[in-house]
């Protein structure tokens, strides 16, 4: 397995290849990290003629999924383009360069996660998509500084579930190899296996149905409590159809992060708890892939599926949950699951990656006795830390924290007498092979 770990800005976005040439695009980042690093790299498969098997969004929050609608929105682009080339128009290709193609989204969308309740507001957000089709690609306007500006996610989450539908893209929505009959949304079932992509086998962790059900009544009370709030949303885009195919999306006036009734669990909100986890193995090799989940739930997924038979685990990559934050991995955590190498997406927004958790992983090798990873294959092994970015020079807060980062980890390695190493990511991508 190879892993491209992209700039993603303060998100995820990450390339898996398997030995035999298959790939999973594991969430997009944002949409500026997308549009000026990844949709270069992934055009370059276009030419190739090499193809996306999936795209993975683990969740909804803008930073997982923003810049796969941007990827989307590039792939109507160019079917508008086709067409108007088809029928005799003079009409130019678009600036951006052409998507591979994309045989699967994996994503728990809004709509599969509330049904009929959620036709309200989905008519009402959703109300772009006739004339982004129409008139090409509307410049989408990034909004919000806040991890959980679910304001945001949610229309964007259901234009991704839009621009994948048969009418429109037509990329499958939820199937999987072997899976039969209506898609449904992919959690952790009693009855559910593995399945391959390639040569990969990939089983899903979480989320369970506990988690999922917490996450919909989240959205119901939501939409019970803010109908007013719909209301003007409604008015709004009445009145700004015609803008939507030149202007960009403008804030909307939600608010979702207390989630109304539904608290967070040990400071991590009901979405990313609720986020698509994999393991996914080739070769003897294991990857963890977490989302944003909180480390209760990951030791539960993988006690669930069979990957804790004696309470702890050792792995060969680690794409460490939530961008490394403080409230999503803890001591007892780093000690039960260890790795080879650990994958930190983040740019130092929201003081991610923790530097307490950098500390909590490098004691868990090779910190005191009382701290250290129970797997006997940890112990005395080379470990490294695969960092998405560094400091750039653009924004205050993220460079003053990624300097105190980079700070931190430069007085580790050395401690480590050369048991630890460490890459921060200089270019648009870096490439793990596994």
């Amino acid at each position: 397995m190879k892993l491209q770990i992209f700039q993603s800005e303060k998100g995820d976005c990450l390339l898996l290849e398997s030995a035999d040439g298959h790939r999973i695009l594991c969430d997009g980042g944002m949409t500026g990290s997308m549009r000026k690093h990844v949709r270069g790299e992934l055009a370059k498969l276009r030419k190739k003629k090499q193809k996306l098997d999936a795209v993975y969004v683990s969740h909804i929050d803008q930073d997982h999924i923003s810049g796969v609608l941007a990827l989307l929105e590039d792939e109507v682009a160019w079917r508008v383009h086709d067409h108007h080339k088809k029928n005799g128009g003079a009409v130019a290709p678009p600036e951006a360069p052409r998507p591979p193609e994309i045989k699967a989204i994996w994503h728990n969308s809004f709509s599969a996660q509330l049904g009929s309740l959620e036709r309200p507001v989905e008519s009402l957000l959703a109300a772009a998509a006739p004339s982004l089709l129409a008139t090409g690609v509307p410049e989408l306007k990034e909004v919000g500084e806040a991890l959980y500006d679910i304001a945001t996610s949610i229309p964007e989450a259901i234009k991704v579930s839009r621009l994948a539908s048969p009418d429109l893209l037509g990329i499958p929505l939820n199937k999987v190899p072997g899976q039969t009959g209506k898609a449904k949304l992919l959690m952790r079932r009693p009855s559910g296996k593995a399945f391959k992509i390639g040569s990969m086998k990939l089983t899903i962790l979480g989320p369970g149905r506990g988690e999922l059900d917490s996450l919909r009544k989240g959205w119901k009370t939501w939409l019970d409590a803010n109908q007013e709030a719909v209301r003007k949303i409604d008015q709004q885009l009445k009145k700004k159809m015609d803008e939507f195919s030149s202007s960009s999306l403008a804030p909307m006036p939600i608010d979702l992060r207390d989630w109304n009734g539904i608290p967070d669990y040990k400071g991590v909100t009901a979405p990313n708890i609720a986020s698509l986890m994999f393991m996914v193995e080739e070769d003897g090799k294991r990857l963890l892939l977490t989302g944003d989940s909180q480390q209760d739930y990951i030791v539960e997924g993988l006690r669930q599926t069979g990957f804790l038979p004696d309470g702890y685990l050792h792995l060969d990559v680690h794409k460490v949950q939530h961008h490394g934050s403080e409230n999503n991995l803890d001591d007892e955590f780093a000690r039960t699951v260890s790795a080879d190498h650990y994958v930190l997406c983040g740019n130092g927004q929201h003081a991610n990656p923790d530097l307490t958790v950098i500390q909590k992983i490098f004691d868990s090798r090779l910190g005191p006795a009382s701290k250290r990873a129970r797997a006997p294959e940890a112990e005395g092994r080379k470990f490294k830390f695969w960092f998405s970015t560094q400091k750039d020079g653009k924004t205050k807060e993220s460079d003053t924290h990624m300097a105190e980062v980079q700070k931190l980890v430069k007085k580790l390695v050395a401690k480590s007498k050369g048991g630890m190493s460490a890459v921060f990511n200089k270019g648009a991508s870096t490439t793990l092979v596994i």
